[in-house]
């Protein structure tokens, strides 16, 4: 089955904004089942990158098509953890994920990823692969609180991501681990993911006080921090 590309459009808005957008969407939208009594989850996603830091040039230098791996677990707990790999051409991305035990992260953070030398999974397969010939290594955790909201009429999924943090040296998605603020406390990162088409009342609800959408990356920000 051919995987089909999925639109990624972003903004950063501030606090006001925010507030108006989410009063809006909350009366037409499902908010996501891990949020907590405010409405979020926090996400915290351990990025790997190659031996030259291709994920970060070639986003400076405005490459479309470019594909990056991470970690991620929420809430800071080990119940979930994906292994994710994450290809995009401009504003259209295809993600394709793989749930990994405790056992198995540990191995990747030790290095040893020979339980993946005859995986199947294109993912495992894939990841293995890059870290031997352009030697993927972690190199920066990025930490945020997320609001989602689900639009049950078409494939539609609004994000805002507050409060995004950059770790320092660390690499341990479960140690203790120092961070530097990446934005304003003031800001937030909204994301309207789709595919196919927006439907109107969504458009609409982000088009009026959203502001231009701009090219951001959490993982690019937070490399440059350091």
């Amino acid at each position: 089955m051919e995987k089909v590309y999925r639109n990624e459009l972003k903004y950063m808005i501030n606090k006001q904004q925010a507030k108006v957008i989410s009063s809006r969407l909350q009366h037409i939208c499902a908010l996501d089942k891990n949020a907590d009594e405010q409405g979020y989850y926090r996400i915290s996603s351990l990025y790997f990158d190659d031996y030259i830091d291709s994920g970060v040039y070639d986003k400076l230098a405005g490459i479309t098509k470019r594909k990056k791996f991470r970690i991620r677990i929420y809430n800071g707990q080990d119940v979930v953890i994906k292994l994710e790999r994450k290809a995009k051409n401009a504003n259209a991305c295809i993600k394709d994920s793989v749930t990994i035990t405790r056992e198995e992260y540990d191995r990747i953070i030790a290095g040893d990823l020979t339980f993946m030398q005859d995986t199947k999974n294109p993912v495992l397969r894939d990841f293995y692969i890059l870290s031997k010939t352009r030697q993927l290594r972690p190199k920066v955790i990025v930490d945020y609180r997320r609001k989602a909201f689900i639009y049950r009429y078409g494939n539609v999924r609004i994000t805002m991501d507050v409060n995004m943090n950059g770790s320092i040296g660390q690499h341990d998605l479960f140690s203790s681990v120092s961070y530097l603020p990446a934005m304003d406390e003031a800001q937030t990162i909204l994301e309207v993911k789709y595919t196919g088409y927006l439907p109107a009342v969504i458009k609409d609800m982000i088009q009026h006080g959203s502001g231009n959408m701009q090219a951001i990356s959490k993982y690019a920000t937070c490399r440059m921090l350091g």
